[in-house]
């Protein structure tokens, strides 16, 4: 069912559980109809959604069945692209230990350095603390020079932290839930780059696209190009949408027939303090997650719309290396049809205005007395392809982690963070690459303006993983946006990288240290917020409504029966300003 037009489909759903170990393969699987071969999880793209709950643990036996001849050693490859078949899993997103059995850990949590060699499999405990938020994360291979061909080839999937009961007021947690994991496989770089990799899976994909006369930059949802997914008007479905792919940013809307009302409620796993926010546009760089309320009306039913990113310019012939587009054009393409069905009801349900209650590893960090040896210079330098921590810091090439008998386990980080304390930093080169940071993610405390894209980015926001591509700044994206994180119980090693996995993979990566005690907590995250929670979330029924929001300001009202969005307008200016973007 990979012809446009099929119903959509979803992945298998395993959830953790007390004494379960779930198996997890990744190997060759087919790449939708085009006839090669991919890298990818338990026979398919993508592989199964996990399911956890706050304080639980997931177990996984991740086996690594790809083929040992393809695992060419990085100095006998041409550039950084290599050892193709050495694997490992990181979990995109959760709050969790970066350690492993190095460490003395019995198995390994979310340890990208680990390595697991073609035939080995090796045990997975992901334990996240009880105190974790509920949201939309996804898991990937992090194998270091290997990324790319593999989670940009198709081996990622699902993974979700579910809310606690009564965490959401009801309008919420009813919700239809949709899980949709978008990837974007652009066969021009991935081709080039197994090529250069000597992997051979992937090499001629590029060429048997062309023969078949399919698509040679692909966008699929749950594996299929262009589903469609039915929905019922006048009704609030919970859009829950992770975005995997080696390059390429999308700005999604609704077009067509439908006439639809997008509510933001969640960004990478994180609620948004103004609980619902309205957006005309979806924004998604290579790692970003968006949960997004829709509810569609027609005139007459029933009625089609077209999730579609409109931003950038059709893919031209002869751009960027290989004929692919540049590695951040934001590009055009249909993804899902929607096709709208008549619902029972007449008007949409208001969506109050919440305040949901915060883990205090959460708290609102724009008061936090931060001191000054804890604020630090982070710059993306796509040129170099170096993350830097106040100017300090080299490429992660083979060449530099190698040098003079070094290995990655003996690569300096490139700072030390105290844990249970709030750090900042000032960051350059997120208009033009994306900043993931693993192990606890970061709040956006200033910005040069209050928001971006159309409020999507907003001051107080919450990310692991953020591109902002009108931000400005200069080509290399230079603007500044200073965030701030809580090093929260959690120590070792914090990696930071940008997550266009072919600048990752060439060495635009790094890690900051996590010193102290294992469990140390931040003791000011109470008097920032005395309503946040540092053990399992209290049910109490009832819901806070923000007191600065005004009183009409969360209803939908008719919003869905009328014409024109409420959301605020993604301009032409801006879509300019997105599709003249380079990376280089």
């Amino acid at each position: 069912g990979l012809a446009g037009g099929a119903a959509i489909t979803y992945p298998t759903v395993l959830e953790a559980a007390e004494g379960v170990v779930h198996p997890l393969a990744i190997e060759h699987v087919p790449f939708g109809n085009y006839g090669f071969n991919t890298r990818g999880f338990n026979g398919g793209v993508p592989g199964p959604t996990f399911r956890m709950k706050p304080g639980g643990t997931l177990r996984i036996d991740f086996t690594n069945n790809l083929v040992a001849s393809n695992n060419v050693a990085c100095p006998d490859t041409n550039g950084e692209f290599c050892e193709s078949a050495t694997s490992n899993l990181h979990t995109h997103g959760l709050h969790i230990s970066s350690k492993g059995k190095e460490d003395g850990l019995t198995h390994y949590s979310d340890d990208v350095f680990a390595d697991v060699l073609p035939g080995q499999t090796e045990t997975y405990s992901f334990t996240i603390p009880e105190n974790h938020m509920g949201g939309t994360h996804w898991y990937h291979p992090h194998h270091h020079h290997a990324t790319a061909l593999q989670a940009g080839g198709g081996a990622a999937g699902v993974l979700i932290v579910d809310d606690p009961e009564g965490y959401l007021p009801p309008e919420y947690a009813n919700m239809s839930e949709h899980i949709l994991f978008i990837s974007g496989h652009n066969l021009a770089n991935l081709a080039d780059i197994a090529a250069r990799a000597q992997s051979t899976i992937l090499e001629g994909a590029l060429n048997a696209a062309n023969t078949a006369n399919l698509a040679a930059n692909v966008f699929f949802v749950n594996g299929q190009a262009l589903p469609t997914l039915t929905l019922e008007s006048h009704t609030w479905h919970r859009l829950r949408m992770a975005y995997a792919a080696v390059e390429q940013g999308l700005a999604l809307q609704v077009t067509g027939d439908a006439t639809c009302t997008l509510k933001l409620l969640a960004k990478d796993g994180i609620y948004v303090t103004d609980l619902p926010r309205d957006i005309a546009t979806v924004m998604l760089f290579p790692g970003a997650r968006a949960d997004v309320a829709v509810s569609c009306t027609c005139t007459a039913y029933p009625c089609t719309g077209m999730l579609a990113s409109n931003a950038g310019r059709r893919l031209q012939p002869g751009r960027g290396r290989g004929g692919g587009p540049g590695a951040n054009d934001m590009v055009a393409a249909d993804l899902l049809e929607l096709s709208i069905t008549q619902g029972p009801s007449t008007s949409v349900v208001a969506l109050p205005a919440t305040s949901v209650q915060r883990p205090c590893y959460l708290v609102d960090l724009r008061s936090a007395a931060v001191p000054d040896a804890q604020s630090k210079r982070l710059a993306l330098n796509g040129g170099g392809r170096t993350v830097t921590v106040d100017g300090q810091g080299a490429s992660m090439t083979y060449a530099n982690t190698h040098a003079n008998g070094g290995t990655m386990a003996t690569w300096p980080a490139l700072t030390t963070f105290p844990v249970g304390s709030v750090h900042e930093l000032q960051v350059t080169g997120v208009g033009a690459h994306p900043l993931h940071l693993h192990v606890v993610p970061f709040q956006i405390t200033a910005m040069p303006a209050a928001e971006y894209s159309g409020g999507f980015f907003k001051v107080g926001d919450w990310h692991d993983t953020l591109m902002i591509t009108d931000l400005g700044g200069g080509g290399g994206g230079g603007g500044q946006v200073t965030v701030r994180q809580q090093t929260d119980k959690f120590t070792g090693k914090m990696v930071v990288h940008c997550h266009i996995l072919e600048h990752e993979d060439e060495g635009m990566m790094g890690f900051i240290d996590i010193s102290g005690t294992e469990g140390t907590i931040y003791a000011d995250a109470a008097t920032l917020d005395s309503t946040c929670y540092a053990a399992a979330f209290n049910n109490t029924g009832t819901w806070a409504t923000p007191a600065t929001v005004d009183a009409n300001a969360g209803d939908a009202g008719d919003a869905a029966n009328s014409a024109v969005s409420h959301g605020p307008t993604v301009t032409a200016a801006m879509l300019g300003a997105m599709a003249g973007l380079s990376y280089f």
